[in-house]
C-alpha cells in the first residue's frame, strides 16, 4: 500500500511539474536602485497565490501555465501590473504613489507638498471622519493626533467640548483654537455677543462634507494666522468636485444609544436606614433634633416618603430610545472646466438624557468653474438649521442630571393623583420637562466664500476670497404653570433670547514662483485680509399666562424683563511667507504676520507675528541614500511668535453704561481705558524628526517643543482711588513643554493587510507668573504661580478617625524649615488649603489597528489619558453622610460604624458639615474603546449587474467601553458652568451628565 501511495505522489508532483512554471524576479524604487523588502506580488487571475519580495527586493514565484499577469504592489507606491506570458525573469521599477509622499496638506493661504513641510503639521483624512456617530467633528478627532487633546464637557448633545494643541495658554482670553473652513475664519461661540456659551461652533457642519482637516501644531505652521494663533489653528476642507462621469452617494444610518455608565445609589431600604443612622448619631437623648422626630423631619421636607416607595431616579434621567437616524446625499462631477459639489444631509438624534435630542438639516454647494486658462471663479457654500432643546447649565436645579439629587423613597408620579408627575419631590422632577417647559434652541448658519483666481503668468497666481459665517439663533423657554415650585411663578414664565452674528472677511494675496536654477524652488505669498464681526442681542422675559395654552410673549400679563446689545470688532492684516528648497534637501520656511484689531489699546493697535522653520532631509545625502533600510529621514526646527486676543470687544476703552435713579435717566463709569492693552504672546519652538524604515513599513515623527506666552491678559488689582477695583492688563506668563510622537506601521501589506497607528503626547503646563494673584474656580480649584492651571486646591484630607469616624485632615501649615506640618487635624477651618491634584494629564494617546481583506475592512480605535484628577464637587451632597436629604452613592455604606473600624467615609450624621477637600479627589485615568468600524464592500462585478458603482454596508461603535477607577459616570468630564473661562474650569464633575455610546449601522450605495 505504501509503494501504492509512493507511486501516485511521484505521479501527481511530475503532472505538476509540466503544468507550472517558476518566474523569478526583483522589484525596485522609483530611482531604479533600491529593493522595496515585502513588495507584494499576486497573480491576478487568481489573488489566493501570492509572494512577497525578501532582503534584497528578489522574489521566486511558481505558478500554472494558466497566469498570465501578476499585480505588484507597496506601500507608497503605485500598484503596478506585469504579463508574464513567456517570461522566466523579471524586473519592476515602482512608481511613487502621489497619495504618499506628493501629497498635498492645506496651510495657511495655500497648500504644501508633504514633502516640503518643514513645520508640525498633522492630518486626517475623510475615512477616519465620515460615519462617526457624533454630533460635531472634534468628537470625531479625539485620539485621531499627537498634541491634540479633546474632552467632552457632559453627555448634552451639541455642547461645547474643550480642545487644546499642545497644552493650554491662557487663562482670560480663551483656549479654543481657531477654526477654518475652505479658507473661512469660524466664529467662535464663545465669542458670539451673549450666546449660549456650551453652544459647539463645529455643530452645524456634516461630517460626511469633510475631506480631510490639517492641524497646525506648531509657530511655523500657525504664524500665518497671527494674533489668533496661539491656541493652534485646525483646517477643515470639504468635498469638491473630480472631472469625470456624474456619481451620486447615498448614505443611511441608523443608531442606538445609551449611557458610557450607569452609577449605584441606595435604593429605599438602605435610605431610610442609613437616614435613620445619621439622624440617631446626632440626636437628643429623647430621639429628637431641634425638638423633632425623625418622622416630623422627613414629613416637612419628604412629602409622600413613607408610602413605599423606591425609585430610582438615575434611570427617570435616561431616555429609553436613544439613538439616531442620518440619511446623506451627495452628486459630485463635472468637467475639466466645470466641477461640482452638492451634498444634502439630515440628521435626527434622541440623547440618552431625558429633553434631549437634536435635529439637523445642512446642504453644501462647492462649485469650481475655469472661465480660461487664465480666470478661474469658484463658490463653496453650506447652509444649516439645528433645533434642540435649551438645557441648562450643570449647576442648575432644572438640569436633567440633577434629577438623581431625589432620595428613592420619594415618588416619580403623584399618588393622589394618577398618572401625574409628582410636582413637590424634594428637588425638581426633571420628568416635568418634558411636559411642563417648552425650551428649544433653533439656530440657522451659513458659512461660505466667493472666490476668484487670476493667473496671467505661468509663475504668477493672483485670488481674492469673500468669506462670510452668519449665524443667527433663537432661543425660547416656557415653563407651565406646574412647575411654579422651580420658577415662583404660578401663572407661567417664558423668555425669548435672540442673538445674530455676522463675521466677513475678504482676503486678498499673490503666489510667486519665480524661475530659478536648476535645483532651486522658492513660493512667495503676500497679501492682505480684512475681517469685522458684529452681532447682536435681544432678550425679553413674561409672566402671568391666561393659562398654560397661551405660550407667546404677547399673552403675558407682564412684560418683567428686557435687554438689547450690539457689538462690532475689525482686524486688518497683512502677510506674508517664503519657501525655499535646494535639490529637495535643505528646505526654509520664512512667513510674518501684521494684525490691527480694534480691540487693543491706541497705543498697542498693531502686533507684528514672525515664525521661521528649517529641515534638513538627510535621507537624500549621498552618504545615506543608498541605505536599503531607511527609506527616509528629515530633521525639523521651527520658531515663531503667535498671539491671542481678549473675549471682550471694548477691554482698552473708558466705558460709560446708562442707569436709573428715582425715575432719572443718567450716566455712570464702567471701565477706565487702558491705552497700552495688547496681545497675549506665545513663543515657540519646535524641533523634530520624520523618518520611514524600510520602504516606509515604519514610519512616524517626534516632536520636542517649548511654548512660553508671555503678557496675559488679567484683572489686576488698582487702588481704590480710581475709582475702580481691577483692569485689564498685559501681566503674567505660561509655560507648556512637551513630546510628540507617532508611529504608523504597516504590519502585513499582502492580500490581508494590517495598519497600526500609533500617538502620544505629553505636556506640561505651568503658571509662570501671575503678578503674585491667584484665580479662583469655586472653593476647589485655583491657578496659581508655580503649578499648572486649574489645579485642585483644597484641604488635605487624611482619612477618617477610627476611635469616632471624625474627618481628619492635614494641617500643612508651613514650618520654619520650609515644610509643612503634617499632624492632623479634625477641624478642618484649621487646615492649609493646598495644591492635591493637576486636572491635566501627564500623557494623552491613542493606538489604531486597521485590517482588511477581500472587502472586509475592520478598524478598531484605543483612545486614553492618564496621569490626571478628578474633581467629583457633586460628592459634597452625594457622598455627605446625609448633610441633608440627598440622594446618596452607594459607596456610603462602607461608612464608620463603630470604633476600630477603617473606612475613607466618615460617621453619618444628619445636618453635619462637610466641606470640600481632597477626599472627593479621584483618579482620572482611562482607556476608552473610542471606535469600532467594520464594514464589507460588495464586488463591482455583483453590483454592476444591478447598474452601482459601489454598496458598502457598515457597522460603527462609539464609546463601546471604558476601563476607569473613576466612581463617577464618566472620567471624560468638564462641567458646564460658566462662571470662568474653560482654561480654569477642568476635571470638574458637577452633576455632568455622562456621554453616549453608541452602535450605528449604515449602507452607502453609489450610483
Amino acid at each position: 500500500m505504501k509503494t501504492l501511495s509512493s507511486i501516485v505522489f511521484l505521479l501527481c508532483m511530475t503532472l505538476l511539474s509540466f503544468s507550472q512554471t517558476t518566474i523569478t524576479g526583483k522589484v525596485l524604487d522609483a530611482n531604479n536602485q533600491t529593493p522595496l523588502i515585502g513588495a507584494t506580488i499576486v497573480a491576478l487571475e487568481d489573488p489566493k497565490i501570492g509572494t512577497i519580495t525578501d532582503a534584497d527586493g528578489k522574489f521566486t514565484f511558481s505558478v500554472r501555465k494558466n497566469i498570465q499577469t501578476l499585480s505588484i504592489s507597496y506601500t507608497g507606491y503605485e500598484t503596478q501590473e506585469i504579463a508574464v506570458t513567456g517570461r522566466t525573469y523579471v524586473e519592476i521599477q515602482l512608481q511613487v504613489s502621489a497619495t504618499e509622499l506628493e501629497e498635498l496638506l492645506v496651510v495657511g493661504y495655500g497648500t504644501q507638498a508633504r514633502a516640503d513641510v518643514s513645520g508640525s503639521i498633522a492630518q486626517i483624512k475623510e475615512e477616519t471622519i465620515e460615519n462617526t456617530p457624533v454630533v460635531s467633528l472634534e468628537e470625531a478627532l479625539q485620539g485621531q493626533a499627537p498634541g491634540l487633546f479633546i474632552s467632552s464637557k457632559n453627555g448634552k448633545l451639541g455642547s461645547k467640548l474643550n480642545v487644546n494643541i499642545r497644552g493650554i495658554t491662557s487663562i482670560n482670553a480663551g483656549s479654543e483654537p481657531l477654526y477654518v473652513v475652505d479658507g473661512v475664519l469660524v466664529n467662535s461661540q464663545e465669542q458670539m455677543l451673549s450666546s449660549n456659551p456650551n453652544n459647539n461652533p463645529l455643530s452645524n457642519l456634516d461630517l460626511n462634507d469633510v475631506a480631510s482637516v490639517e492641524i497646525l501644531k506648531d509657530a511655523s505652521a500657525a504664524a500665518i494666522y497671527g494674533s489668533r494663533a496661539s491656541n493652534g489653528v485646525i483646517i477643515i476642507n470639504t468635498k469638491q468636485g473630480q472631472a469625470g462621469e456624474t456619481r451620486i452617494e447615498l448614505d443611511i444610518q441608523k443608531g442606538w444609544s445609551a449611557p458610557t455608565r450607569k452609577r449605584e445609589w441606595l435604593n429605599a431600604e438602605q435610605y431610610l436606614e442609613l437616614w435613620e443612622e445619621a439622624f440617631n448619631n446626632v440626636a437628643a437623648p429623647d430621639g429628637t433634633l431641634f425638638g423633632a422626630t425623625a418622622d416630623n423631619w422627613r414629613d416637612n421636607f419628604l412629602p409622600e416618603w413613607d408610602q413605599g416607595h423606591d425609585t430610582d431616579w438615575e434611570e427617570v434621567m435616561y431616555n429609553e430610545n436613544a439613538g439616531l437616524e442620518r440619511v446623506n446625499l451627495n452628486i459630485s462631477g463635472g468637467s475639466e472646466s466645470t466641477k461640482f459639489y452638492i451634498s444634502g444631509g439630515y440628521q435626527d438624534q434622541v440623547g440618552t438624557i431625558i429633553t434631549d435630542d437634536l435635529q439637523r438639516i445642512s446642504t453644501r454647494i462647492n462649485l469650481d468653474h475655469q472661465v480660461s486658462s487664465v480666470l478661474g471663479l469658484g463658490v463653496n457654500l453650506a447652509l444649516s438649521r439645528n433645533r434642540s432643546p435649551f438645557l441648562a447649565s450643570d449647576n442648575n436645579f432644572f438640569s436633567p442630571g440633577q434629577i438623581i439629587a431625589n432620595p428613592s423613597v420619594q415618588p416619580l408620579f403623584d399618588p393622589q393623583n394618577e398618572g401625574k408627575l409628582f410636582t413637590n419631590t424634594l428637588y425638581f422632577n426633571s420628568k416635568l420637562g418634558e411636559q411642563e417647559v417648552d425650551a428649544k434652541d433653533i439656530q440657522y448658519r451659513s458659512l461660505g466664500k466667493f472666490y476668484l483666481d487670476i493667473k496671467p503668468f505661468n509663475w504668477l497666481d493672483f485670488r481674492s476670497e469673500f468669506g462670510f459665517d452668519l449665524f443667527d439663533s433663537d432661543r425660547s423657554v416656557f415653563f407651565s404653570s406646574r412647575v411654579a415650585r422651580l420658577t415662583g411663578e404660578p401663572q407661567g414664565d417664558k423668555f425669548n433670547i435672540h442673538s445674530t452674528a455676522l463675521n466677513y472677511s475678504t482676503t486678498s494675496y499673490f503666489t510667486i514662483r519665480p524661475t530659478l536654477s536648476s535645483g532651486h524652488e522658492s513660493k512667495i505669498t503676500l497679501g492682505t485680509s480684512f475681517q469685522k464681526l458684529e452681532d447682536s442681542f435681544l432678550f425679553v422675559s413674561g409672566r402671568n399666562f391666561p393659562n398654560d395654552e397661551f405660550q407667546n410673549l404677547n399673552s403675558a400679563g407682564e412684560i418683567d424683563g428686557g435687554n438689547a446689545e450690539k457689538d462690532a470688532f475689525s482686524i486688518l492684516s497683512y502677510f506674508s511667507r517664503f519657501n525655499y528648497s535646494y535639490q529637495g534637501k535643505y528646505l526654509l520656511n520664512l512667513s510674518a504676520r501684521i494684525d490691527g484689531d480694534s480691540r487693543f489699546g491706541a497705543n498697542s493697535r498693531y502686533g507684528f507675528f514672525p515664525a521661521g522653520s528649517f529641515a534638513w532631509v538627510l535621507s537624500k545625502e549621498d552618504f545615506l541614500n543608498q541605505n536599503k533600510w531607511l527609506s527616509s529621514l528629515k530633521l525639523r526646527a521651527s520658531w515663531g511668535q503667535t498671539g491671542n486676543t481678549p473675549i471682550e470687544r471694548f477691554a482698552a476703552l473708558s466705558l460709560f453704561r446708562g442707569t436709573r435713579y428715582v425715575g432719572n435717566s443718567g450716566t455712570v463709569q464702567s471701565q477706565i481705558a487702558n491705552p497700552d492693552l495688547s496681545w497675549e504672546k506665545t513663543t515657540q519652538t519646535n524641533v523634530g524628526i520624520d523618518f520611514g524604515l524600510w520602504n516606509d513599513r515604519i514610519s512616524g515623527q517626534a516632536d520636542y517643543y517649548i511654548k512660553n506666552t508671555t503678557d496675559l491678559l488679567l484683572d489686576v488689582n488698582i487702588p481704590y482711588t480710581t475709582g475702580f477695583v481691577d483692569q485689564l492688563q498685559n501681566i503674567g506668563a505660561i509655560k507648556n513643554e512637551g513630546v510628540e510622537l507617532s508611529l504608523t506601521s504597516y504590519n502585513l501589506v499582502g492580500s490581508f493587510k494590517w495598519e497600526t497607528i500609533l500617538n502620544f503626547s505629553r505636556n506640561k503646563n505651568e503658571a509662570i507668573d501671575l503678578n503674585g494673584q491667584f484665580i479662583d474656580f469655586g472653593d476647589f480649584a485655583r491657578t496659581l504661580e508655580g503649578h499648572p492651571i486649574g489645579s485642585f486646591f483644597v484641604p488635605e484630607f487624611a482619612g477618617v478617625d477610627p476611635a469616632n469616624g471624625d474627618e481628619l485632615f492635614y494641617l500643612n501649615t508651613e514650618l520654619e524649615n520650609g515644610q509643612r506640618d503634617r499632624t492632623t487635624t479634625n477641624n478642618i477651618n484649621e487646615a492649609e488649603r493646598v495644591v492635591v491634584g493637576n486636572p491635566q494629564p501627564d500623557f494623552i494617546y491613542g493606538i489604531q489597528n486597521s485590517f482588511s481583506w477581500k472587502g472586509i475592512q475592520l478598524s478598531v480605535l484605543l483612545q486614553g489619558v492618564y496621569g490626571n484628577e478628578i474633581y467629583n464637587a457633586a460628592g459634597i451632597f452625594q457622598l455627605n453622610g446625609f448633610n441633608w436629604f440627598d440622594n446618596q452613592d452607594i459607596r456610603v455604606l462602607n461608612r464608620w460604624q463603630q470604633p476600630g473600624d477603617e473606612t475613607d467615609i466618615p460617621q453619618l450624621r444628619f445636618l453635619g458639615n462637610t466641606f470640600n477637600s481632597s477626599r472627593f479627589l479621584e483618579n482620572g485615568t482611562y482607556l476608552r474603546l473610542k471606535n469600532v468600524r467594520l464594514s464589507y464592500q460588495i464586488p463591482s462585478a455583483i453590483i454592476q449587474k444591478i447598474g452601482l458603482q459601489q454598496l458598502s454596508f457598515y457597522c460603527i461603535g462609539q464609546n463601546l467601553l471604558t476601563f476607569t477607577d473613576y466612581g463617577g459616570w464618566d472620567p471624560e468630564v468638564n462641567t458646564d458652568v460658566t462662571n470662568f473661562g474653560d482654561a480654569v474650569n477642568l476635571g470638574i464633575d458637577f452633576y455632568s451628565l455622562p456621554p453616549a455610546k453608541t452602535l450605528l449601522i449604515g449602507i452607502k450605495a453609489g450610483f
